[in-house]
Formats: structure tokens, sequence, C-alpha cells
């Protein structure tokens, strides 16, 4: 060996070791994967923009991606804009992917490209399609909208505007009023393919009896044991992630007034189906404020419905209504305990960033009782003069 070359292997043994005893810890800076608009219908990256964000639990490009929705859907329901609804749209999914975005996009895109063409129809194709790719429900309806959008092409195909129709009813859809009043199956309805589809369609309802809308809408609810309940750290409903589409805003009266003739700020989240019986149903959905800037208002609603989806009574359940007031709830069989808290913080809330903040207690202000009678409505068992509801029940 060389006498050069030995005092080189000595000085890189010397830096090593100096390098191990003089360590320096790094902070490695992960940055999340974005998407763009050459990939926003590729599944692929939609599914690993989605797992990277949830890996690093990314709640601001959430928060931020409802409010363009919400946003978009402003422009969409109430201001009759389809073109810059889709703008939002995506600026919505650029930020975050959603299942009831693309479902929307893929709405407003037939909007236009009933007029505009099969290049704009081939995009509301491809929004369902991966709205369908996140699990959006109902399913049924992402199959009937697909049919309007092979009846708009050009070259109009009834047998697969059939094919289509029948995967709908399949999977539930059976509004045969929304189906003969709608504009975009208008041509189709006068076809006699589509006579032959009501045909088939009626020995499927006397033979199946599928679903109502009333039915795939229950049907989304995760159902619950024998009790259920939502305590003092989960009433934000961040565990809660699939929204309720605008497909069933009839049964969520929230929905309706927020949605037409005002500014949309609020989503709506599945939570849970707490009870079935011959009667009723009680079910559970949360409503979430995405113009919040800090603790964002949330309120959970327990609502009880007749056979045919008529609401017989509602009750708010649970909630963050501000840093400093929440509400909890629990039922269990027929009975419903609510209680009201006071959210204690270390360090005051106007001086101190929530991050950097902590809970150091809460203080119970009042508990109320209810219950649900075999006629499914919410009636008071024990509720003190101090306890707040802002929802009218039904008195004993």
């Amino acid at each position: 060996m060389t006498k050069t070359l030995s005092i080189f292997i000595y000085s890189s043994l010397l830096l090593c070791l100096s390098c191990s005893t003089n360590k320096k810890e790094y902070v490695a800076k992960v940055k999340v994967l974005k998407l763009t608009h050459d990939h926003i219908y590729d599944q692929d990256m939609v599914s690993d923009v989605i797992f990277d964000s949830e890996e690093l639990d990314v709640d601001s490009l959430k928060i931020k991606s409802h409010q363009l929705f919400l946003k978009g859907i402003n422009e969409f329901k109430n201001n009759k804009n389809p073109e810059k609804a889709v703008i939002l749209f995506k600026e919505s999914i650029l930020t975050f992917p959603d299942a009831k975005t693309y479902y929307e996009l893929g709405n407003a895109k037939l909007e236009i490209g009933a007029k505009a063409g099969d290049v704009v129809l081939e995009e509301a194709n491809k929004a369902y399609d991966v709205a369908e790719f996140l699990n959006f429900k109902p399913l049924s309806m992402i199959y009937y909208k697909q049919a309007c959008v092979y009846n708009n092409r050009r070259e109009k195909d009834e047998r697969s505007v059939t094919n289509i129709l029948i995967r709908a009813f399949g999977n539930g859809f059976s509004d045969t009023t929304m189906l003969k009043n709608e504009v975009y199956l208008k041509s189709f309805l006068h076809a006699d393919v589509y006579k032959n589809l009501m045909t088939q369609m009626a020995l499927i309802k006397i033979n199946n009896n599928p679903e109502n809308l009333f039915d795939v809408y229950k049907k989304a609810f995760l159902t619950a044991t024998s009790s259920f309940e939502i305590p003092l750290d989960k009433v934000d409903m961040k565990d809660y992630k699939q929204s309720i589409s605008y497909d069933f805003s009839k049964f969520v009266p929230e929905m309706q007034n927020s949605s037409f003739g005002r500014e949309v700020s609020h989503d709506f989240i599945f939570v849970a189906k707490v009870a079935e019986k011959e009667n009723y149903t009680a079910l559970l959905y949360s409503s979430i404020n995405y113009y919040g800037e800090n603790m964002q208002p949330v309120h959970t609603k327990l609502v009880t419905y007749d056979p045919d989806g008529n609401i017989i009574s509602s009750k708010l359940f649970a909630g963050q209504f501000s840093a400093e007031k929440v509400k909890t709830g629990r039922i269990e069989g027929d009975a419903i305990t609510l209680s009201d808290y006071k959210r204690i913080w270390k360090e005051p809330i106007d001086k101190v960033p929530f991050e950097e903040n902590t809970i150091e207690k809460y203080e119970l202000l009042a508990k109320a009782t209810f219950r649900i009678n075999e006629e499914g409505k919410i009636v008071e068992e024990s509720v003190p003069s101090n306890y707040m509801d802002s929802v009218i029940v039904v008195k004993n």
C-alpha cells in the first residue's frame, strides 16, 4: 500500500469518526404529493395523494378544499353558473380530492356538455368514474347521471343508456318520477327501449321490492350497536369522513336551507343509524361549518323518520359550538342523555393560539334526558331550566 493511499484512508476514517461523534440532527420536511390538472382524473394518482395527505393528517388542506367546494356549490345551485362552479370544484380537488366534489364536478360538466358536446361530456363521465372509485354514495346516482351523459352524446347509443340505467336500478334507484322529468333523458323516454326497460323494472319491483331513495339514504349510515355515544374529545367529529350527497337533501332540512337562496357554508356528514323500528328510523348526521377560522362549529343532530322518509322529530345531539361551549350525547335503546359543558383552557384563548394551548378540564353545566317513544317522537324525560337547546321537542 502506498503512503499516499494510507494517508487518504486514515484521513477518511478520521472524517467518518468526526461525523459520528459530532452528529447533527436534521428534520426532514415532507412535501405532500399534489394533484395537477393533467392528472385530475388519474385514479392511481388521486389515491396516492389521499394516502399521502391522510398519513400526514393535513387538516388545513381539507378545510380549504371544503371551502372551495362549498363556493362551487353556491355558484352551481344558487347562481346557476356551472362554468364558474367547474373552476372552483377543480381548485377544491387539486387542494384535496373528495368523492362528492368529483360527483358535483360531473354534474356541472354534464350541464355544460349537454350543449357543448362530447369532449365535455367525456370529462363528466371521467369525474363520475373517480367519484365511484372514491366510494361516493349513493352509487345508483352515478350510474343514473352516466346514463344522462351517454344519452346526450352526438351519436346516441340507446343500448348503453339502457344498460347503465339497469345498473342504476340494480343499485337502488327507483324514482320513476325523477326519470320521467329528466331533461337529459328526454329523447330516450320516447324510445321503445325505454318502454321495455320500464316493463322490466316493474317486474323486478314486484319480485324483489327494490329500495326507494330513503332506503338508500339510511343504508349509507353505519349501524350502531345497542348504544352510541359522542364523548367530549370527539365532538369535532373528525373521525367521520363520508359526506352526504345533495341528492339526499329532502331528508336533511339544513342542507336545503343552506344550499338554496343563500351563501353555502356547511357540509354534512353521515354519522350512524342508532335505531330502526317498525314505525321509525333514527339517524345521526353532522353539519360542519367550514368557514370557522378556529374550532369550526359542528352540530350533530338526531332525527327520526317515518318509513317513507318524512321527519317525525329532531334533536341537537352533540356539538362543538365555540372554543368553550360543547355538548355530548349518548343513546342507549330509546333513552337519550345530553350534557352541556364549558371547555376550560389552560391559557386565555384570545392570547394563546389553540395549537399552543391545552384543555385543562370540562365543567358540566347541565344534563338532560329524553326518550324516543313508539311513534318515533323525541320526548322530554328530565330537563333542567339551565339546559340549552335550540330545537323544540314534543313534550309529554
